[in-house]
This record gives C-alpha cells, structure tokens and sequence, in this order.
C-alpha cells in the first residue's frame, strides 16, 4: 500500500526502510535501458577481468531505489524527487539484498524536506549514502 503523510503530519527524525533483492533480471532489465551490453554489469567474462571480480549491479539502479521509498513510503504518494547528492562506498553484487533507509533531517519552507538517504547491503555495509530535496504533495 502507498502510504501519503502530509507536510504537516511528518516530523525531523521520521524514516522509512525498504528492503529489496537485487536479480540478475533485475540488472540485466536496468543494462538494457540503458543498451550496456559489454560491460562488467551483464558480461560475466568482462567482470573477471574488472576491479570487482565478478558482475555488479549498476551504481544508478541501486541509487534509483531511493525514489521508491520516498515515493511509496515517506512521504509517499505525488513527492516530487527535486535533489540528490550520491556518494558510492561499495558494489552490490548480483542476488544481493539491500535496504534502503531515507530520513527527515529538515523541514524547509514550501513543503519541501531534507532527507538523509542510505543504502546498505545484506552484511551492513555501507553502499551509498546522500541527501535528496524532495518536496511533499500536500
């Protein structure tokens, strides 16, 4: 169920998780958005040979998952996504898990929040963290 807290309703300190499975149809479906076939996200030879040893998800798919949780959780339903900083720590590796914790940190005039944004993966490592601007619907 979507949720919709209104600007009024929502407090600094208030946060959502999600958790998510990362596939490999998953992955595959984000590389071929984007018509990366060769690299280290779908070539399994190619990740051998890279930094990572084997495939890894996409920086950006992993990031994007952030909009699910202001947009489904908090604040939910109509959030306009407005700015994102993204600073990546770790690789997710394909059928990883991850969470995905975004929180209020400020209030700011015009229904607008500043929002610390983390992701982690199944063992707590740090995969990226950030701020987002987003601005609530009602």
């Amino acid at each position: 169920m979507i949720k919709q807290i209104s600007y009024d309703d929502i407090r600094v300190g208030d946060s959502a998780i999600m958790n998510k499975r990362i596939s490999v149809k998953d992955v595959e479906s984000f590389a071929e958005i984007l018509n990366d076939k060769d690299s280290f996200h779908v070539d399994e030879e190619v990740a051998r040979k890279s930094i990572f040893g084997k495939r890894v998800c996409h920086g950006m798919h992993i990031a994007s998952y952030i909009s699910e949780v202001t947009g489904k959780e908090l604040p939910g339903f109509g959030t306009i996504y407005l700015n994102q900083t993204l600073n990546f720590k770790t690789p997710v590796y394909l059928n990883s898990n991850i969470t995905i914790e975004v929180k209020v940190l400020e209030k700011l005039p015009r229904r607008k929040l500043r929002m610390l944004t983390v992701i982690k993966d199944e063992d707590e490592n740090l995969v990226l963290d950030g701020e987002a601007i987003v601005k609530v619907s009602k």
